[in-house]
């Protein structure tokens, strides 16, 4: 009956299978392999096709069964790869080794060797899944060219999951664009499906750990991760992620004394270097906040995220950070940083003009939308302000440990607005209930 249930829900809607493959995206023959139970749709689709039948997405579970369930068994794992196993396979192994770099230079390598496992093997689902990840990495970072990026690193999940359901580098690459997207529910759906099928699997446990991070469940995220470091202490992902979860679990002295080793060997970290310098902040030890912002910007010049918290600590630098980043060509995650910086500089028509254009572009996107709620903040539109953080809440937004440790800065003028504090719990209260439905083991905060 249940595999019946999709069917008819479309029907009552008014689609034939060719409305809603065109509605999606997708070819009809995958919408009758989803009404068949052959395979349910993957969690990218999920939000739209719940639009379409004006549905929660939650809803759409008791529509769907079969194969592709979230929770359903994985498929029986193939045979371990051997180091004879083509020049594919070398390819991604020299490849994905270099993804732990955060280094323009790792990264650009890393993607050039990956692209030739692909043109070897089309097929390889680590290697479309471990490209994925170098075009999110790119977007993620702002570089030149990278504004289509993001939707490349989907499409790959998608081919890479096609391939093999249960890639887990596909499940990697996805919990990370989903951060860029606000989709933190969809994240965590992925991060704990994969976690379920690879208990064993050092990278489906940090992925999961992430996923907790962005949701604003660090605290869950944390042992996750101290697991994976008793392991392997030289997981460079996990290393970072104990870092941020420490901040955002406002274990400060810790995270900036956990960071000094690991900063000394991977100095061109900016992102790790943000994290320690809000840290600072709220150890109340500015000065060293602003030498740790300042030493971010060193290490990566182009990071716009890095440059505005230095602003923020040194206002000083405002002119200097448009000054270095006027050439730039920002895609749209790091226009919205730009925007910020601008609001700030006092640049208000600019700093307007920017965030208007991104809102009107990007309605559906709950990140974009959240950076906006700093920009119109700062530019004294608390009413904008506060309609964009209720937007980025609706659309999945659920970073709320995040949003209070840099909620000093762009969202200041908010602080003790009734608005405002109606918003923080409407988040908490999200967290919670993510909480409940997400955390297999029932961890209490």
């Amino acid at each position: 009956m249940k595999r019946r249930a999709l069917a008819e829900r479309r029907k009552t809607m008014g689609f034939s299978q060719e409305d809603l493959a065109a509605e999606l995206g997708v070819d009809r023959t995958t919408v009758i392999r989803w009404e068949s139970g052959e395979t349910e749709p993957q969690p990218w689709h999920r939000p739209r096709l719940a639009k379409a039948l004006r549905l929660p997405v939650e809803d759409l579970a008791d529509l769907l069964s079969g194969p592709g369930s979230a929770y359903a068994p994985a498929p029986p794992a193939g045979p371990a790869l051997s180091w004879e196993d083509g020049p594919a396979r070398e390819l991604y192994r020299r490849g994905y080794g270099l993804l732990g770099h955060d280094d323009r230079q790792g990264i650009e390598a890393a993607a050039a060797l990956l692209e030739r496992a692909v043109d070897h093997d089309p097929t390889f689902a680590g290697a479309i899944a471990a490209r994925g990840y170098t075009r999110w990495r790119k977007y993620f970072a702002g570089w030149p060219d990278s504004g289509e990026a993001l939707q490349r690193a989907l499409r790959d999940v998608e081919a890479a999951l096609e391939a093999d359901p249960g890639s887990v580098i596909a499940h990697v690459t996805f919990i990370r664009a989903c951060w860029d997207m606000g989709w933190h529910e969809h994240a965590l759906r992925a991060g704990r499906s994969v976690y379920l099928r690879h208990p064993d699997s050092l990278d489906a446990s940090a992925a999961f750990a992430r996923a907790l991070t962005n949701a604003g469940l660090a605290d869950v995220a944390l042992p996750l991760v101290e697991a994976v470091l008793a392991t392997d202490p030289t997981d460079l992902a996990a290393q970072k992620l104990r870092i941020w979860c420490l901040m955002l679990l406002g274990r400060h002295e810790t995270a900036v004394r956990t960071a000094g080793a690991y900063l000394i060997s991977h100095p061109t970290d900016a992102n790790t270097r943000w994290a320690v310098a809000l840290a600072a902040y709220h150890m109340e030890d500015r000065g060293l906040a602003a030498r740790v912002a300042r030493e971010a910007v060193t290490a990566d010049p182009e990071d716009m995220t890095v440059w505005t918290l230095l602003g923020y600590l040194d206002p000083g630098t405002w002119g200097e950070a448009l000054d270095r980043l006027s050439a730039s060509e920002p895609n749209s995650r790091t226009a919205a940083w730009l925007a910020n910086i601008h609001a700030a500089a006092g640049q208000v028509e600019t700093a307007r003009r920017l965030a208007d254009e991104l809102r009107a572009a990007h309605p559906a996107n709950g990140y974009i939308t959240y950076r906006l709620a700093h920009v119109y903040a700062q530019l004294g539109q608390s009413e904008l302000a506060l309609g964009c953080l209720r937007t980025a809440i609706e659309l999945g937004f659920l970073s709320a440990q995040l949003l209070r440790r840099e909620q000093d800065f762009g969202l200041a003028s908010l602080r003790g607005l009734s608005g405002y504090e109606t918003l923080l719990q409407q988040l908490d209260d999200n967290v919670e209930r993510c909480r409940r439905l997400y955390v297999p083991w029932g961890a209490a905060r």
